[in-house]
């Protein structure tokens, strides 16, 4: 099998992306390259990629872009090359699936968030990238302690609490990576709202929910995608089992310091 050949499955079952216009694509490297081994990560650091080289995979599918896209310095672009220069020495050629996995069903990003998390949920339309968790009759404080319980796991240190922590919530709407745009989260009428920090600003986001009365938890935007990342190995081992998949996490260290 060749990378051109996992990205042509991407083509046939991601039938809700514009392939015309999609990020989804081979970012660096051969499509003809056969493929021994994949790795799938929510971003390509070149940590990432020299550890899935160490594991004998060849193939890199990221969720995010990673060559700095957004960063226009010659300082970027000179790491941009250094990345480059990284996968070709490694023989690893580099593929992202981002609008494809936003609304995979199932194994796709939300979805695998609101499994990672644990609640019971509500079905999900294939066009929406949000999801209800029916959390039970708690406290947002309540809430905001089982969601640091799951997302500790995957290196979160804390959650960020906005509103008051004593208002009882039943339905939760969640978002994942920077689409957490609170209008379209109310509509599907919750009453406490899990945010990411990409995915909402404090002068819009916050001033939004601040007048309608609707408190926030807010998680790293990477944890809320790692799961979906996980979940693409099992997709990958049952579309292509004679392929080895393996996760790799990233090292995106942060941490708290409170008094």
């Amino acid at each position: 099998m060749q990378v051109k050949d996992v990205l042509e499955h991407f083509q046939s079952v991601g039938t809700w992306v514009n392939w015309e216009r999609t990020v989804d694509r081979i970012l660096h490297g051969d499509p003809a390259t056969e493929v021994k081994g994949i790795a799938t990560g929510w971003i390509a650091t070149n940590e990432a990629i020299r550890r899935a080289a160490d594991e004998g995979l060849n193939l890199f599918i990221s969720h995010e872009g990673i060559f700095y896209d957004r960063l226009d310095d010659e300082s970027v672009q000179r790491m941009a090359d250094e990345k480059r220069k990284l996968l070709d020495e490694l023989g690893m050629v580099a593929m992202r699936c981002h609008d494809t996995w936003d609304r995979m069903p199932d194994f796709g990003i939300p979805d695998a968030w609101a499994a990672w998390l644990g609640f019971e949920t509500e079905p999900r339309p294939l066009e929406s990238f949000y999801k209800i968790c029916l959390v039970g009759d708690v406290t947002v404080k309540q809430l905001a302690e089982s969601v640091f319980e799951r997302v500790r796991e995957l290196g979160q240190e804390s959650v960020a609490v906005f509103g008051d922590p004593n208002t009882q919530v039943s339905r939760m709407a969640v978002g994942t990576g920077a689409i957490t745009r609170f209008p379209a989260m109310q509509e599907l009428n919750p009453d406490v709202i899990l945010a990411t920090d990409d995915g909402m600003s404090w002068t819009q986001g916050g001033h939004w929910a601040a007048d309608l009365g609707v408190p926030l938890l807010i998680v790293h935007h990477g944890v809320a995608e790692y799961p979906g990342m996980m979940a693409m190995v099992d997709y990958l081992q049952k579309e292509f089992p004679d392929i080895p998949a393996k996760y790799v996490q990233i090292s995106y260290q942060w941490s708290v310091v409170s008094g």
